[in-house]
């Protein structure tokens, strides 16, 4: 097909097209460089497909991206915000999704069969060791204290790597930052709700691209007809020497094959892509291929078994110094737009007809219940209109009063006014009265007769 090239600056092209143009993700793909090529026969074969399966056409910034970023023509590609938006919460009961995301439950509702090992948790302000046993904080601070290791404390409510920091015990101190604290000290930082786990010695080959992080494998599964399926991967590493790998922080992301090869290329959250690692230099396409994949498959499946109530899962999974699967926390959404340019696929793949169809349908009979977050930025949101309106309405009320008073001020004067040509009738009238009852006006009325007969 015939592509155009976009001149910079010029966004007329893109919303001729339907695009988005003030949406922060479109404005760091067209600063990437990922939204170059325009493909005007490709988006009308996008809007066709999307009109035919879910009854609406789209903003296909993401799929001009993803076919700058791949090559790929794709109509399947699912936008960041239908997916978020109206597909997720079809899919998934997001009222659930707070007991299923509280990693200190992980044992309980997700029981992998290998995972990494908490030492200790806070639960609303109360401890438990490892075997869910309840312990005061003295107990507590000595599971910390015998275990002369590097350990990771993170809130256990939170996403995205929030909170997540490295404590190192030595000579019976514990260490953050470099400085000697106490459980206190990690209670005034924390709070409660939060847990501390042993350290992962990570595979060489996954650590070798940014070493000072944990780089994980973010796995996708979606239960559809009652079966898990395996949908996608794609690794995630640190960069500017920070312990988290979190992309949403600029980290990278690397596209994984369904063989475990990795792709050459990565994209981070500002749409850069980078055959090379930006911190280290490392080379993403000298990464060998992650060994026995089928086998991290195939925990990612079954660590959803027990998650009832959401279809839907992305799964970290560290690749640890051995070549073995160990399981470290569980998603319920993300960023679906960079999960499919990583991947390289649509996030359906061949299932995305039938499950536009089918979430379609559910849509026109069911109201979907966003994630929290969601709903509190709706409400936000919400909540900022009727502000904008109380204060335009206040606004209104206040000329109102100034029309009132200016109305009240020209009644008051055209009173005034009034009741002086009053006044001046009746001095008049009076006048007039003095004059018809006057002795002169009684002896001049003959000869105002004899004027009149004059007259006529």
């Amino acid at each position: 097909m015939e592509t155009i090239e976009a001149v910079h600056n010029d966004l007329s092209v893109y919303q001729e097209l339907g695009a988005k143009t003030n949406s922060p993700t479109f404005k760091k793909w067209f600063n990437a460089g990922l939204l170059n090529e325009v493909d005007e026969g490709f988006v009308s074969e996008i809007q066709k497909y999307w009109e035919n399966h879910y009854g609406k056409t789209i903003d296909p910034s993401l799929h001009l991206a993803f076919m700058n970023y791949t090559g790929k023509r794709d109509s399947r590609v699912i936008p960041g915000k239908i997916m978020r938006e109206e597909i997720l919460p079809v899919l998934n009961d997001y009222n659930m999704s707070i007991f299923y995301g509280d990693k200190n439950l992980y044992d309980i509702s997700i029981d992998s069969p290998s995972s990494a090992e908490t030492i200790l948790k806070n639960i609303n302000g109360t401890y438990f060791d490892t075997y869910n046993d309840s312990i005061d904080i003295e107990n507590a601070s000595k599971i910390l204290l015998k275990n002369n290791t590097d350990l990771i404390i993170k809130p256990s409510q939170t996403n995205n790597g929030h909170g997540i920091r490295k404590l190192n015990v030595k000579d019976e101190n514990i260490y953050l930052d470099g400085n000697i604290v106490s459980i206190y000290h990690l209670e005034d930082i924390y709070k409660e709700n939060f847990m501390v786990q042993k350290a992962i010695k990570q595979h060489t080959n996954l650590a070798a691209p940014h070493p000072s992080s944990v780089n994980t494998l973010r796995m996708v599964t979606f239960r559809w007809k009652d079966e898990i399926k395996y949908l996608f991967t794609f690794a995630r590493f640190g960069k500017d020497n920070d312990i988290k790998d979190n992309a949403n922080a600029g980290g990278i992301r690397l596209g994984v094959k369904d063989t475990g090869e990795f792709f050459d290329v990565a994209v981070s959250d500002d749409g850069q892509t980078h055959t090379h690692h930006p911190t280290t230099g490392y080379c993403f396409a000298d990464l060998e291929p992650i060994p026995n994949f089928d086998e991290f498959k195939q925990i990612a499946k079954d660590c959803h078994k027990n998650i009832l109530h959401l279809n839907f899962i992305s799964w970290d999974i560290v690749v640890n110094f051995d070549g073995k699967p160990i399981f470290l926390e569980a998603n319920f959404a993300g960023l679906l737009s960079y999960y499919q340019l990583a991947a390289q696929k649509p996030v359906f793949g061949d299932l995305t007809d039938e499950i536009l169809q089918y979430v379609s349908n559910e849509l026109k009979t069911k109201k979907p219940i966003l994630m929290q977050k969601d709903r509190r930025r709706r409400e936000q949101k919400k909540q900022k209109i009727q502000r904008q309106e109380l204060k335009q309405i206040q606004k209104q009320n206040v000329d109102l009063k100034k029309q009132n008073q200016e109305l009240k001020s020209a009644l008051k004067k055209r009173n005034n006014e009034l009741m002086a040509k009053n006044d001046e009738l009746e001095d008049t009238k009076d006048k007039y009265n003095y004059i018809v009852h006057s002795k002169s006006w009684r002896f001049t009325q003959p000869f105002r007769f004899l004027l009149k007969s004059i007259k006529k």
